[in-house]
C-alpha cells in the first residue's frame, strides 16, 4: 500500500517539478551570459583589438570622438499618439589615436545625452577639442535593420560598400546595460533560476523518498490502528475516483489531495455534503468544479476536501455513506448548516452520537441528502 501511494505521489508530483525545473532553465538560460560577462568583469574598450570586439562584453569606454547619430529609438503614447526619443545610435571607432587597426561601431546612449554628444561630433567636424565622455555598457550585435541604418550612414559619409565592410563591425555599446541596477537584476533573476531548478529537484527527491507519506502515515499513528489494518482496508475498500484515489473502506476512507494521500477513519465523519463551484471569466463560464467537504469529530472548523469528478458521482458516493457510515451525517440543507454551526451538540445527536442500527429521529427520514 505505501509504495502504491508512494509512486502515487511521485506521478502527481512530476508536473510541479517540471514546472520548477523549466522556469528555472528558462531563467538561467536567459542570464548565462550576461552572467559570464559579468564575472569576466569591465574591459576597457580602448584596448580591445577589432577582432576582440563581440557580444556581451561589458566595457569602459571613453568616447573622445564619434561622428553623428544614425538612429533614433522612440516610444509612443498610445492615448495620446505622441512620440519620445529615449536613445540615440551614434558611430564611434574602436582603439586609440595611435592604434593601427580601428573599425567603426555604433553606441547607444540615452536622449538625455544627445546635447553633448551632438557637441562632440560638431567639434570633430571642426577639428576642435572635446572633453570625452565616460560610458559603461555591454557590446551587442545589431539587429538586421539596425545595421541597414549604420550601414547606409556609412556609405552616405563617403564610404564604399566594401571599405564598410572592411572597416565596420555590425555592434554597439548598449549603454547601462548589465551596469549597476542592470547588473544586479541580472544576478537576481540568475540566482532565482538556479534556486526554482534546485527546489524542483528537491520536490522530486523528497518524493521519491516518501516525503509526501509523512501525513498519512501521522494519520495511521492516530487513528490507533496499525498498518496491517489500514492496509487490508486500504486493499478491499471500494474506489470511487482512481484519479485521486478515493475509496471507501469498512473502517477508513483513503483520498489524495494534489500531491499528497490522507486516510480519515469513518467513525470519525461527521458531516458529508457535495459542493458545486462555478467558474467565470468576464462573465463567462469556463467550467464547474465538484468537492465533498467532510467534517470530523476533531476539527468543525477546517473540512476536508476532496474533488470528485461530477455531481452524480457525487451523490453515489454519498448514497454510499448513507448506507455504510451509520454515525455520519450526509447530504446538505440550510436547516443542518444552522444547526451545525449553532448547536453542534444537537447536530451530533441526529446521528454521530445516536446508537448503531437505531435509525435518524422523526422528521428526517425524508431528508433530502443529495
Amino acid at each position: 500500500m505505501l509504495e502504491k501511494l508512494k509512486k502515487n505521489s511521485i506521478k502527481k508530483t512530476i508536473p510541479t517539478v517540471i514546472i520548477f525545473c523549466l522556469i528555472g532553465i528558462v531563467l538561467i538560460a536567459l542570464e548565462f551570459t550576461n552572467l559570464l560577462a559579468l564575472l569576466k568583469g569591465h574591459v576597457k574598450f580602448e584596448t580591445l583589438q577589432p577582432n576582440e570586439i563581440k557580444p556581451n562584453v561589458i566595457v569602459d569606454a571613453s568616447i573622445r570622438i564619434n561622428f553623428g547619430a544614425f538612429l533614433e529609438e522612440y516610444e509612443e503614447n498610445t492615448k495620446t499618439h505622441q512620440t519620445r526619443t529615449t536613445h540615440l545610435y551614434y558611430v564611434i571607432s574602436t582603439g586609440t589615436d595611435e592604434s593601427k587597426e580601428y573599425r567603426y561601431i555604433g553606441i547607444k546612449v540615452p536622449a538625455s545625452d544627445m546635447r553633448k554628444m551632438d557637441q562632440m561630433a560638431e567639434a570633430y567636424a571642426n577639428y576642435e577639442s572635446f572633453d570625452p565622455i565616460e560610458y559603461s555598457g555591454k557590446i551587442q550585435k545589431m539587429t538586421a535593420e539596425d545595421e541597414s541604418y549604420f550601414n547606409r550612414y556609412l556609405e552616405e559619409g563617403g564610404l564604399s560598400p566594401a571599405q564598410i565592410k572592411a572597416q565596420s563591425l555590425p555592434y554597439y555599446i548598449n549603454v547601462g546595460a548589465l551596469t549597476g541596477g542592470s547588473a544586479t537584476g541580472a544576478y537576481i533573476i540568475f540566482g532565482f533560476g538556479v534556486f526554482m531548478f534546485i527546489t524542483g529537484i528537491l520536490i522530486l527527491i523528497h518524493a521519491m523518498n516518501g516525503g509526501k507519506l509523512k501525513t498519512f502515515k501521522k494519520e495511521i499513528a492516530a487513528s490507533g490502528f496499525t498498518e496491517m489494518d489500514v492496509e487490508c482496508d486500504y486493499e478491499s475498500a471500494h474506489v470511487f475516483n482512481p484519479k485521486n484515489d478515493l475509496r471507501i473502506g469498512n473502517r477508513f476512507t483513503f483520498f489524495t489531495a494534489g500531491d499528497k494521500p490522507h486516510m480519515l477513519v469513518n467513525d470519525k465523519i461527521v458531516w458529508v455534503y457535495q459542493q458545486t463551484t462555478t467558474h467565470t471569466t468576464n462573465g463567462v463560464k469556463t467550467g464547474t468544479t465538484y468537492e465533498l467537504l467532510v467534517y470530523t469529530i476533531d476539527d468543525r472548523k477546517n473540512p476536508f476536501r476532496i474533488v470528485i469528478p461530477t455531481a452524480e458521482k457525487g451523490n453515489e458516493i454519498l448514497q454510499y455513506i448513507h448506507m455504510t457510515m451509520p454515525k455520519a451525517m450526509p447530504g446538505f440543507t440550510d436547516d443542518l448548516s444552522r444547526m451545525f454551526h449553532r448547536d453542534y451538540e444537537s447536530f451530533l445527536n441526529l446521528r454521530y452520537n445516536r446508537p448503531a442500527g437505531e435509525g435518524v429521529p422523526i422528521g428526517l427520514e425524508n431528508l433530502k441528502l443529495f
